[in-house]
């Protein structure tokens, strides 16, 4: 009977701690942050995935929701607010293990949305620094081809497609000469869809670090990747293969690589997160390529529409300089008017001055 309870308690136990493995493996992990900028992990609180888009506005300085009473985080500082906010999501398989990262915080999550949509995000930084054009990225492979959110057209040279980002790691400046690739194969589809997302991100780095007028910018910049390489590797080779701990092990170093690099590019005054989920069957994001050539949708008719009148950004300063000068001339014609309607025909000005001399010859 002892017997029978202590492999009833040691199966419970077992059952614990691989539920625990499968919640630790959803997390938001903070791998660098400013000074000013302060996570606090025992006051974090229950997290949800789509509280992280509140979150990272939080980390700008934008005016957010509470985030479901989330305290996690604080400022240390009312004058200064970091330069960007860079957020890498990484799709993992739910019976996999963590990935091992140097963090300054971890917050585990609660899957509620597959995916962080950074749209709301978007829109309030622009709304916000609406005269200033910030730079704003959101990446994500789909199928064969890398869609990015992006109005900047810093990036348009960059190849959008697997195949194209494929021939860039033969490049002797590729992201393999630094990446250990252990037992991965480029040769695979698996293997090379991972090395393509990681070497697309490096490249986007190489550009952000030739553009001078995003460094002297005053607005912050907001930069989103996911990648999803990790996952279709465990669904080629299986959860427990070696390729997995490779694949895990490369993603772990490249993001202690691009951690490093957006730490020089932005002078330390940047915000690293790296967001671990796992495939599901939910609400899924629906990606919009802002790069892509779209065909116009016809316009729908203006009479079916209550919409206001569409006015010229120029239209305030316009109105203004009309205005006041329609009331400078009303002012003047009025003291002309009453100056004249009010004159002394007998007083010696330039207008009678010919009546005068009449006068007195006659």
């Amino acid at each position: 009977m002892a017997d029978d309870k202590i492999s009833l308690n040691m199966f419970q136990a077992l059952i614990g701690v691989l539920a625990l493995t499968v919640i630790s493996c959803q997390e938001l992990v903070v791998t660098h942050a400013p000074d000013y900028v302060s996570f606090h992990q025992q006051d974090s609180g229950k997290l949800e995935s789509s509280d992280v888009p509140d979150i990272i506005a939080s980390t700008l300085g934008l005016n957010t929701q509470s985030a479901n009473g989330f305290k996690g985080i604080s400022h240390n500082s009312l004058f200064k607010k970091p330069k960007a906010n860079v957020l890498i999501s990484i799709v993992t398989e739910k019976q996999a293990s963590p990935i091992n990262l140097k963090s300054l915080a971890r917050f585990p999550l609660k899957n509620d949305l597959f995916g962080v949509s950074m749209e709301n995000v978007m829109n309030s930084l622009q709304q916000t620094f609406l005269d200033q054009d910030p730079l704003m990225l959101d990446m994500i492979k789909d199928s064969n081809l890398f869609d990015m959110q992006t109005e900047n057209q810093l990036f348009r040279k960059l190849p959008n497609s697997i195949r194209k980002v494929k021939d860039r790691l033969f490049d002797s400046d590729s992201i393999l000469r630094k990446l250990t690739q252990g037992s991965l194969n480029m040769t695979l589809d698996s293997d090379a869809t991972l090395m393509s997302e990681l070497q697309m991100i490096d490249d986007i780095i190489k550009t952000l670090s030739k553009n001078e007028k995003s460094k002297k910018s005053k607005s912050p910049d907001l930069l989103s990747f996911t990648i999803t390489g990790v996952n279709q590797v465990a669904d080629k080779h299986g959860v427990q293969s070696d390729k997995v701990t490779d694949a895990k092990n490369m993603v772990t170093e490249f993001i202690n690589h691009a951690t490093g690099e957006f730490k020089k590019l932005y002078k330390d005054n940047v915000v690293v997160e790296v967001l671990t989920l796992n495939p599901g069957k939910g609400q899924v994001r629906k990606a919009r390529s802002l790069l892509a050539v779209t065909t116009p949708s016809p316009e729908p008719k203006k009479s079916n529409l209550n919409l206001a009148d569409d006015y010229d950004e120029n239209f305030p300063a316009i109105f203004n300089m009309v205005l006041w000068l329609m009331i400078v001339l009303a002012i003047a014609v009025y003291v002309i008017v009453y100056g004249m309607w009010f004159m002394d025909p007998g007083r010696d000005s330039i207008i009678y001055r010919m009546t005068s001399q009449r006068l007195k010859k006659e």
